[in-house]
């Protein structure tokens, strides 16, 4: 039988297998900071992860995601990230930025899918499991404008929905920017496709008409 012990490891392996993805590659203190769990457990709960594959270990010694997270992830929603990684990644080619597809996550935006442009060419990497909320950051607020109105929320969303885009900067990544469409799918769920980029490096309009390209194939998937 599973008692309140037994959930609370569990909660604590997800909160470190998340604070990886989050933050890989990281040292056992920066997961203990990030989960504020001692540090002593936060080693116990890596060394299982890593034992069953779920994280591994660089030359450093540091932690990041190991291959039996892909045995898991193959499974969700693998039509949608299959197409939207195929979309996502002409995005990147044709602008030069960093493209991925946010979903919602609880109350936060969950990066699903990313693709990098040729290397050297997009200022920041970006990758799936990034997590932040969904107030903060044009991927969570396009979110929101797929989604029906809420008491009290930001302007931006209200705007995001007449103008079919929402445009941030430093609120995804410090100094830089990000550009996101919202998208509508099946069963009233919600996603956005996005870019990021530094100031004076995209053109915007090419790169708005390519997400909404992108947004209406993704619809309804």
């Amino acid at each position: 039988m599973v008692g309140g012990a037994g959930l609370q490891t569990l909660e604590r392996g997800l909160a470190v297998l998340e604070a990886v993805a989050a933050h890989a590659p990281c040292t056992t203190a920066e997961v203990a900071e990030a989960t504020s769990l001692h540090r002593s457990i936060a080693y116990r709960v890596l060394c299982t992860l890593e034992a069953h594959g779920y994280l591994a270990r660089d030359a450093a010694g540091r932690y990041e995601m190991g291959l039996a997270v892909l045995t898991v992830a193959s499974a969700v929603r693998s039509d949608l990230r299959e197409r939207a990684q195929a979309e996502l990644s002409a995005v990147a080619e044709t602008t030069g930025a960093t493209a991925f597809l946010a979903v919602p996550h609880g109350e936060e935006a969950l990066t699903l899918v990313t693709a990098e442009p040729p290397a050297g060419s997009s200022p920041v990497a970006y990758r799936p499991g990034v997590r932040h909320p969904l107030t903060r950051g044009a991927p969570g607020l396009a979110i929101l404008a797929a989604l029906a109105p809420r008491p009290g929320e930001r302007p931006e969303v209200a705007l995001a929905r007449d103008l079919g885009h929402v445009r941030t900067t430093g609120e995804v990544v410090p100094g830089i920017s990000s550009l996101a469409v919202p998208v509508r799918l099946r069963g009233g769920r919600a996603a956005s496709v996005c870019v990021l980029f530094a100031a004076g490096r995209l053109d915007e309009n090419a790169a708005l008409d390519s997400l909404h390209d992108v947004a209406a194939r993704l619809r309804d998937h």
